[in-house]
C-alpha cells in the first residue's frame, strides 16, 4: 500500500518539470527582449547624442566664422540718426535691425550692400570634413545696442566716426542637411566691439603723482550743463600712474586710486579723502606714443594788445605775449612749440586739436575755451620738455603728454583729463574729470564673444 501511494504522487509530479522549464525560457525571453530593447534604446540615444553634439559643432563654427566677419568685414553704420536706440533691439524704419541668413527671414538693415553680404556668409553654409561627415548651418544677428562715439588711430591719431555695438547672434547647426537633418542644434552669442580711451581717468602720470597743498579732484558730466558740486559733480575723478603716488597736503580725490604693479602709494602729510579707495594694478596701463608728424616753417607770434586769429595749419613757433588775444578758429595743428607768457589769452572758439612736438608753455593768464566744453580742446604733446598749465579762469580741454613731466599750477580750475610721464601740481588747483572722456578718443577693440549659450535638439 505504501508504494502504491508513494507511486500516485510521482504519477501527480510528472510534467512539473517542463512547466518550470517554460516558465525558465519565458523570463529568459522577457529578460532577452528587455536586454534588446534596452540596448537599441541606448543606441539610438548614443547616435542622438552624436548627432546633435556634430550639429552643435557646426554652429559653433558658424558662430567663430560670424566673429570674423564682424571684425574683418563689417562698419558699424553712419549716421547714428538712422537707428532708433530708444528701442531694445535697435530699430530701423520701425523694424529691429537685423541681418539674415536663411531661416531669419527679411533683412533689416540701411545698407543693402552689407545685408547681401551677412546672406551670402552665413545662409545655409556647408562645413564638410568629407563625403559622409558634413554638416550646415545659418546665422541670424540682431543689433541690441548702438552708441556713437569717437575712435582713434594710434598709428596717426587721427579720429574718425564710429559706434560700438552688440548683437545678438544666434547660429543654426544641422548634421547633414538643413532640410533633412540627422541632429540639430543652436549656439546664441552676444558680441560686442569696444574702445579703451586714452583719457581714462582725471589724472595719471606714467611713472609717477605728486600732488601737494589742497586739492579737489571729482567729475562731472558736460552733457548735464557746467559743473556744479551740487547738482552736477561726480564721483569718476579717479588718479592713476604705472608707478608711484604721493600725496603731501590736503587732498580729496573723490574716485579711486590706482598705482602700478611696481609702485606704491604714500602719504607724506596732511590729509586724503580718497573716495573710491586705494588699488594696486595687477599689470601697467599702456599708453601708445603720440606718432610723428609734420611741423610748418613758419612762426605765427602775436604781442602787445592785438587780436590775432590763427587758421588751422601747420606752424614753427605760436607765440603770445604781454597783454595779446590769440584765437584758434579751430580744426588741426601742427605746432612746434606754443607759447603764451605773461597777460596773454589764449580762446579756443571751436573744436580743436593741437599736435605739438617740442615745446608747451602755457603760463599766460588764461585759455578761453568760448562754449565751455572740455571736449573743444584737445592737445597731444609729443616733446620731453617739461609742460606747464597755468590759467586764471579755468582750463576746459585734454593734455596727453605721455614722454614728458606735467604740472598744473596755480588756483585755476582745470576740466578734463590729463596725461604725462608724471603729473604734479604747484598751488591749488581743482581737477574736475571729463566724464564724457570715456566716450572719446576710443582705441577700438575687435568684436568678441562676451555671453554664449547652447541648445541641443
Amino acid at each position: 500500500m505504501r508504494n502504491k501511494k508513494r507511486d500516485l504522487e510521482f504519477a501527480n509530479e510528472q510534467g512539473s518539470a517542463l512547466v518550470i522549464a517554460l516558465l525558465c525560457l519565458l523570463v529568459l525571453g522577457v529578460t532577452s527582449s528587455a536586454i534588446v530593447f534596452t540596448t537599441q534604446g541606448e543606441m539610438k540615444s548614443s547616435a542622438a547624442y552624436k548627432y546633435s553634439q556634430q550639429a552643435f559643432y557646426i554652429a559653433n563654427g558658424g558662430m567663430q566664422r560670424a566673429v570674423l566677419w564682424f571684425n574683418n568685414s563689417y562698419t558699424p553704420h553712419l549716421p547714428s540718426t538712422d537707428y532708433n536706440t530708444m528701442y531694445f533691439p535697435v530699430r530701423y524704419s520701425g523694424s529691429n535691425v537685423l541681418l539674415a541668413g536663411q531661416s531669419g527671414g527679411s533683412a533689416v538693415y540701411p545698407e543693402s550692400a552689407v545685408a547681401s553680404s551677412f546672406y551670402t556668409s552665413f545662409a545655409n553654409q556647408t562645413l564638410q570634413a568629407n563625403t559622409k561627415n558634413s554638416g550646415v548651418y545659418d546665422l541670424n544677428a540682431t543689433l541690441i545696442k548702438y552708441q556713437p562715439t569717437t575712435f582713434i588711430n594710434t598709428s596717426t591719431f587721427a579720429t574718425y566716426a564710429s559706434a560700438i555695438e552688440r548683437w545678438r547672434v544666434t547660429s543654426t547647426g544641422y548634421w547633414r542637411t538643413s532640410a533633412n537633418p540627422i541632429g540639430e542644434a543652436q549656439v546664441t552669442a552676444t558680441i560686442e566691439n569696444d574702445g579703451d580711451t586714452i583719457f581714462p581717468d582725471a589724472l595719471w602720470g606714467i611713472n609717477g603723482v605728486s600732488l601737494g597743498g589742497t586739492n579737489l579732484i571729482d567729475s562731472y558730466d558736460p552733457r548735464l550743463g557746467p559743473y556744479n558740486p551740487s547738482t552736477n559733480k561726480g564721483y569718476a575723478g579717479s588718479v592713476g600712474s604705472n608707478g608711484t603716488i604721493s600725496i603731501n597736503g590736503s587732498v580729496e580725490i573723490d574716485g579711486g586710486l590706482f598705482y602700478g604693479p611696481s609702485g606704491s602709494y604714500t602719504q607724506a602729510g596732511g590729509s586724503a579723502i580718497i573716495t573710491g579707495g586705494v588699488t594696486p594694478l595687477p599689470a601697467p596701463h599702456y599708453f601708445p606714443p603720440v606718432p610723428s608728424f609734420t611741423v610748418g616753417t613758419t612762426n605765427f607770434d602775436v604781442a602787445g594788445k592785438a587780436t590775432a586769429h590763427i587758421p588751422a595749419g601747420s606752424y614753427a613757433t605760436v607765440s603770445a605775449k604781454s597783454q595779446s588775444i590769440l584765437i584758434f578758429d579751430g580744426g588741426v595743428y601742427y605746432i612746434d612749440t606754443l607759447e603764451s607768457l605773461a597777460q596773454a589769452v589764449i580762446h579756443i572758439a571751436g573744436p580743436t586739436t593741437l599736435f605739438i612736438k617740442s615745446g608747451l608753455n602755457l603760463n599766460g593768464q588764461s585759455i578761453i575755451n568760448d562754449a565751455g566744453l572740455p571736449s573743444d580742446l584737445t592737445v597731444f604733446y609729443s616733446g620731453t620738455a617739461p609742460v606747464s598749465l597755468e590759467g586764471g579762469t579755468g582750463f576746459y580741454g585734454s593734455l596727453y603728454a605721455p614722454d614728458a613731466p606735467v604740472v598744473l599750477k596755480g588756483n585755476t580750475d582745470f576740466y578734463g583729463s590729463f596725461i604725462g610721464l608724471t603729473v604734479g601740481d604747484s598751488g591749488t588747483p581743482k581737477v574736475h574729470f571729463d566724464q564724457g572722456s570715456l566716450n572719446r578718443n576710443l582705441i577700438q577693440q575687435p568684436f568678441r564673444v562676451v555671453t554664449w549659450s547652447r541648445n541641443v535638439y
